[in-house]
């Protein structure tokens, strides 16, 4: 038998506005890291939710983080190299 022979994912669809609540809680929650909207993508399929906006509302959410925002605008790359 191989190992990744036809494997089946099942993924559950919930309704926008849960999978909005995911989304927030995965990005800023008690575990959270402000990841990025792929990030979050991935994490929620891989808990096993699915929506048809899931991208859609990753980005939104991302794009609206006050914290993510104000990160990005910095450099993290040297003034110069060691």
């Amino acid at each position: 038998m191989r190992k990744n022979a036809n494997i089946e994912i099942l993924l559950k669809c919930i309704t926008k506005d849960d999978g909005t609540k995911l989304l927030d809680e995965i990005h800023a929650g008690s575990c959270g890291n402000h990841a990025a909207s792929q990030t979050l993508v991935r994490k929620a399929f891989r808990e096993g939710f699915y929506w048809p906006s899931t991208v859609a509302d990753a980005e939104k959410l991302v794009q609206q983080c006050e914290g993510c925002q104000f990160f990005a605008k910095r450099s993290h790359i040297p003034a110069h190299e060691i």
